[in-house]
């Protein structure tokens, strides 16, 4: 899907349902995009310089900066807009609300991995009784396979919750299932 008027088609909707993701291209504008890189800024300055890091199971760092509440920043404007909260209303069917939001920073090709996890495996352990939830993913350089993109198993949340635990440092789905999955599923 591309960048527009934000209206959710019956066929988005259907294919949110059966593959449990859309990607909507371009859905920042540019003049949007220079204000979130603002934003984030760099670690001398910009959310980043709040970024705590961790490192996966090769001891490559990952970085990340986590906040509860959108502020008036650019990135709370993001995550109420109707691009946003509005797209997702109509996915989910209801009203939505900010669980959290993160900045994640990867350095291409030797940044930290992220192990294969569901975000209700998480979000499940802190409270929350339904999977009626979404994830917004802004990818601020170019993202592909050859630098670690982010990667999803299209309709995977059909096997519903799987068990989370401790998988390279960090928490992760069972792997053994994810093997299962990653045997039927599309990445």
């Amino acid at each position: 899907y591309k960048a527009g008027d934000f209206e959710v088609s019956p066929r988005m909707k259907a294919d949110f349902d059966r593959d449990g993701f859309v990607i909507v291209r371009n859905l920042l504008d540019a003049e949007e995009m220079e204000k979130l890189r603002q934003t984030v800024g760099t670690t001398d300055g910009g959310m980043l310089s709040n970024a705590f890091q961790s490192e996966d199971d090769s001891g490559r760092l990952v970085k990340v900066c986590l906040w509860k509440h959108p502020g008036n920043d650019v990135t709370g404007v993001i995550a109420r807009s109707k691009k946003v909260a509005g797209t997702f209303e109509k996915l989910l069917c209801g009203e939505v609300y900010h669980y959290h939001a993160k900045v994640n920073i990867k350095e291409p090709h030797e940044g930290g991995a992220f192990v294969w996890h569901q975000d209700y495996g998480y979000w499940y352990n802190n409270g929350l009784l339904f999977p009626d939830m979404g994830t917004v993913f802004i990818a601020m350089d170019k993202a592909d396979k050859t630098n670690g993109c982010l990667q999803v198993m299209r309709g995977s949340h059909h096997a519903g919750r799987i068990d989370h635990k401790r998988v390279a440092g960090q928490t992760g789905a069972d792997t053994e299932r994810v093997e299962h999955l990653q045997k039927v599923l599309e990445v």
